[in-house]
């Protein structure tokens, strides 16, 4: 690590068994370890099985409390990579055999392609990439394989197609979960991912025996990205915060950092001026580097400092950078236990409840008046009618998604009342794991 970060003991600790995770020779020091607090802080950021590997070869005493919640994970992904990989396995020979090219995203592929432990992070989903021209035969196919609209609380599918980037489906017992994504963010942002692209370059391989396309590096990497940043909103606003290493841990994010770091240290060959290209081409500039900032910062992930040359972080608004603080301060106070803010409180978790997360209204807000890069990104013009004539479709987009918002909900709550269930946009699965 290029410097110590001010950090407890075990915090830090997180941070060293991620980077050391595969050095056998590793042997830190546990004697004087906070349990409860190394146990929890592990088990949030998703580690359980990577301390694992780390407690195999030092075999620390844990005391009972925190080897129980650790040992809960561990298991959790155990019984969840056996199921979903049962799942995918099955849907990719038949997606094969139907000739629907299928691109496996995240969790089950990073398992086994990355990190090469089955239950490192299988996710609680299956996340694929399709051709939007396939999705409905990917739904039909996977239909037939039990794996449907069982969940009662999702919104119709037509609501998803205009504003989302994927549909969801998952078995009668909601145990196993598909994403069937044909985009890797919705469509109000200032992304222009070319995704007919990303299938000419990627190539044929394997995944649990099964056939798969695999995505080329440039374009594995920027998804990664995406994704982190799509969550940990607030990165490119404070990426150059010294608390950074704190705020990824109180979002339970450690693992995410470390996915994009241990897939660096995988392409050693990365096409970096592809790279380039196309975070310019996709208006991810902001969003790659600042991942890849703190990736190399704090994870000494291998990128060359032509990369952070080329791709310089745009200044955020003053009002951006204070919201984006105000969500990271709140991520803080939950972590240690300070009281925070009611109202961010409910932005935050409303992310899991709303297509367009309240915390990234911003972002929307700058879709109504973009930059002339999008402009020129997308309409190949950036003069003033283009721009117009952008705002008016923008404001066309939000009237009708403001509409299907009101529509489709009105649906799902007189349907969820007829079949006297809790109509409430907050309801979690009940699942039995």
């Amino acid at each position: 690590m290029s410097f110590k970060m001010n950090l407890l003991p075990e915090e830090q600790l997180a941070y060293d068994f991620a980077l050391h995770w595969r050095d056998e020779q590793y042997r830190p020091d546990l004697q004087h370890v906070d349990w409860p607090r190394f146990a929890t802080i592990l088990t949030h950021n998703r580690m359980a099985v990577l301390a694992g590997q780390v407690f195999a070869r030092v075999k620390p005493s844990i005391p009972p409390d925190a080897q129980k919640l650790l040992q809960e994970q561990v298991e959790k992904y155990e019984r969840s990579s056996l199921r979903l990989g049962e799942a995918l396995t099955a849907y990719l020979k038949a997606a094969d055999a139907r000739h629907i090219p299928t691109i496996v995203l995240k969790g089950l592929w990073l398992c086994e392609k990355i990190y090469h432990l089955p239950s490192m992070r299988p996710g609680g989903d299956i996340d694929i990439l399709v051709r939007r021209s396939d999705v409905d035969a990917c739904l039909r196919l996977l239909a037939e394989q039990g794996i449907d609209e069982f969940w009662p609380n999702l919104l119709k599918d037509e609501y998803f197609t205009r504003h989302h980037l994927h549909q969801q489906r998952s078995t009668a017992d909601l145990n196993i979960w598909f994403e069937i994504h044909w985009a890797l963010d919705h469509p109000y942002t200032l992304l222009t991912v070319d995704y007919e692209s990303i299938f000419e370059r990627a190539k044929p391989a394997q995944l649990l025996g099964a056939p798969i396309l695999e995505m080329a590096g440039p374009d594995l990497l920027l998804s990664l990205a995406i994704h982190l940043v799509k969550h940990a909103v607030y990165l490119p606003s404070l990426v150059d915060r010294e608390d950074i290493p704190r705020i990824i841990l109180a979002d339970g994010m450690l693992m995410y950092y470390l996915d994009v770091t241990e897939v660096l240290k995988h392409y050693r060959d990365m096409d970096w001026d592809l790279t380039i290209k196309l975070a310019r081409e996709w208006g991810a500039v902001d969003i790659l580097s600042s991942v890849l900032r703190v990736c190399k910062r704090y994870f000494d992930a291998p990128v060359p400092g032509k990369v952070f040359d080329a791709l310089p972080i745009s200044r955020p608004w003053a009002v951006t950078r204070e919201l984006m603080a105000r969500a990271a301060e709140q991520e803080l106070a939950a972590y240690e236990g300070r009281e925070g803010s009611r109202l961010w409180k409910l932005l935050l978790a409303s992310n899991g409840a709303f297509i367009l997360r309240p915390i990234r209204m911003l972002e929307t807000l700058t879709y109504f008046f973009p930059t002339s890069d999008f402009l020129q990104r997308r309409y190949a013009k950036a003069d003033f009618a283009t721009r117009l004539r952008h705002f008016f479709l923008a404001l066309l987009q939000t009237l009708h998604f403001g509409w299907d918002t009101f529509y489709f909900g009105m649906e799902r709550y007189f349907r969820l009342k007829r079949q006297g269930k809790s109509a409430s946009l907050f309801n979690k699965l009940e699942t039995h794991l």
